[in-house]
């Protein structure tokens, strides 16, 4: 079962990261030219992908990268206003997308953490 909360951890964090570059090709204001959002998220989604089943640290990451923007993103507090406007579709799709894949990264982190080390432990 931790196996396959690592995939979901892992595909999560790729998925919150297709959200942030669908956010920054529509034209969303305040991302820099090369936003590292989707750079940072996609290497640690690949990351765990190839390695949390051999490396449990990795995992740790898989769970503190989306946490740590997850956090962000609440305190800045823009994704609320594009979340509210559905009829802009680009803008509101991108962080829906975003926010999903940051929220079941976080969820699936948690619970990988929990099984690998619980596992870890009684053997």
């Amino acid at each position: 079962m931790a196996e396959n909360l690592v995939k979901l951890n892992a595909t999560a964090v790729i998925v919150a990261a297709v959200g942030i570059f669908i956010q920054f090709v529509v034209g969303v204001p305040g991302y820099p030219d090369v936003p590292p959002g989707p750079i940072i998220l996609g290497g640690v989604g690949i990351a765990v992908f190839a390695l949390g089943a051999r490396w449990r640290w990795v995992i740790i990451v898989g769970l503190i990268v989306p946490l740590f923007i997850t956090v962000g993103g609440i305190l800045e507090g823009s994704s609320w206003g594009r979340l509210g406007r559905p009829g802009d579709v680009g803008p509101f799709l991108g962080t829906a997308i975003q926010w999903t894949g940051l929220v079941v990264a976080v969820v699936a982190g948690v619970l990988a953490i929990g099984q690998a080390f619980r596992s870890r432990a009684a053997s």
